[in-house]
C-alpha cells in the first residue's frame, strides 16, 4: 500500500513539475489510464476497500486503548485487574484481604529527595 501511494505520489510530483510539455504529458497519461484499468489493478482496489473499514476499526480500538492507558499512568489511576489487585510505583492493594501497602521510602525530605 505504502509503495502503490508513493507512486502515485511520484507519478503526480512528475507531471505536475515536468517541463516536457503537452506531449509527454499524454504519453504518461495513457499509461496511468492503462495501469488504473488493469483487472489486477482494480481487483487490489477492491481488497483495499474492503479491509479499510476492518483496519479502520482496529487502529481505532488500538488508539483508545493506548489513549486510555497513557491518561492513567498520568492522572495516577492505573487500571486494576480482574480481581482488582492494583499495582503500581507508589503502592499497591490486595482485594483478596482488603490490605493496601504504600511505599512512603519516597516521601518526604532526604538525600537526594526533594522537600
Amino acid at each position: 500500500m505504502r509503495k502503490l501511494l508513493f507512486i502515485v505520489g511520484a507519478c503526480v510530483g512528475y507531471i505536475l513539475g515536468a517541463k516536457a510539455g503537452r506531449e509527454r504529458y499524454e504519453q504518461i497519461s495513457q499509461q496511468a489510464s492503462k495501469v488504473w484499468g488493469n483487472p489486477k489493478v482494480q481487483e487490489t482496489v477492491e481488497d483495499v476497500k474492503a479491509q479499510a473499514p476492518k483496519a479502520a476499526s482496529a487502529v481505532a480500538g488500538s488508539a483508545k486503548e493506548i489513549a486510555g492507558q497513557a491518561k492513567a499512568k498520568v492522572t495516577g489511576h492505573e487500571t486494576t485487574d480482574l480481581k482488582g489487585d492494583y499495582e503500581n510505583e507508589t503502592g499497591s492493594w490486595d482485594s483478596s484481604t482488603g490490605t493496601p501497602s504504600i511505599d512512603d521510602s519516597s516521601f518526604g525530605p532526604g538525600g537526594d529527595k526533594l522537600p
